[in-house]
C-alpha cells in the first residue's frame, strides 16, 4: 500500500514538473511572437513614413518645377518689354517727347485690365504687374537719357518712329495677360519670391546693369504675399 502511494507522488510530481516545462516553454514563445509582431509594425510603420516623406518630397519638387517653367513664359515676355525701351528712349531723345506720358500708360493698363476680365484673369494682379512695365521701361529711359547728356557722342542720331513701336509692346502685353492668367496661383504661393529670384537669374545674361534693375522691378509686384 505504501509502495503505491510513493508511486503516486511519484507521478503527480513528474506531471507536475512536466506541466511546469511546458509552461515555461510556452511563455518565451509567446514574448518572441509579440516581439516579432511589434518589429514587423515598427518596420511597417516606418516604411509607410518614408514613403509618405518621399511622395511629399516628389510632389513638392514637382510642383515647384511646373510653376517655374511657367514664369519661363512671363519671363520671356518682360525681357522682350523691357528691350523695347531702348528704341522708345531713342525716339523720345530726338523728338523731345518726355519720358512719362501718363495719358498712354493709363490706357495700356486699362486695355490690359478689360482684356484680363474677359479671360477670367485676375484684374489686380494684372494691374500691378503691367504697371511694374510701365516703371521698369522708363527707369531704362532714363538710365538711357543720363548716359547720353553725359557722353553726347554716344547720343542716337536715328530712331524708329513710336508708331511702331507701340503695336508690339501692345502684342506682348496681350500675351503678357494670358501668361498672368496660367500663374495665378503661383503668384500667391508661399515660394513665390523664390520662384521669381530663379527666374531674374534666367533672364539676367545679355542684359547691361541698367536692364538687370529693369528686371527687377518689373517682377516687383509680381508676388501677392512679400
Amino acid at each position: 500500500m505504501t509502495t503505491t502511494h510513493t508511486r503516486l507522488r511519484r507521478t503527480g510530481t513528474v506531471a507536475l514538473g512536466i506541466g511546469l516545462l511546458a509552461a515555461a516553454a510556452v511563455v518565451p514563445t509567446t514574448a518572441a511572437t509579440a516581439a516579432t509582431t511589434t518589429m514587423s509594425t515598427s518596420a511597417t510603420t516606418g516604411t509607410n513614413a518614408t514613403t509618405s516623406s518621399t511622395t511629399t518630397t516628389s510632389t513638392t519638387t514637382t510642383g515647384t518645377t511646373s510653376a517655374s517653367a511657367q514664369l519661363d513664359t512671363v519671363g520671356s515676355l518682360l525681357t522682350r518689354r523691357l528691350e523695347l525701351a531702348d528704341p522708345v528712349a531713342q525716339s523720345k531723345w530726338l523728338s523731345g517727347n518726355p519720358i512719362a506720358d501718363p495719358v498712354r500708360e493709363q490706357a495700356v493698363i486699362d486695355e490690359a485690365v478689360q482684356l484680363a476680365q474677359q479671360q477670367g484673369v485676375d484684374p489686380a494682379l494684372v494691374t500691378r504687374v503691367v504697371q511694374a512695365q510701365i516703371d521698369a521701361s522708363k527707369l531704362v529711359q532714363r538710365g538711357r537719357f543720363v548716359h547720353w547728356t553725359h557722353d553726347p557722342s554716344s547720343a542716337p542720331t536715328t530712331a524708329p518712329d513710336l508708331s511702331t513701336i507701340r503695336p508690339q509692346l501692345d502684342s506682348i502685353d496681350t500675351d503678357l495677360v494670358a501668361a498672368l492668367g496660367a500663374v495665378q496661383a503661383a503668384s500667391q504661393d508661399p515660394r513665390c519670391a523664390h520662384l521669381v529670384d530663379a527666374e531674374r537669374q534666367r533672364q539676367y545674361p545679355g542684359l547691361d546693369s541698367l536692364q538687370a534693375k529693369g528686371v527687377r522691378v518689373a517682377w516687383s509686384t509680381f508676388c501677392t504675399r512679400s
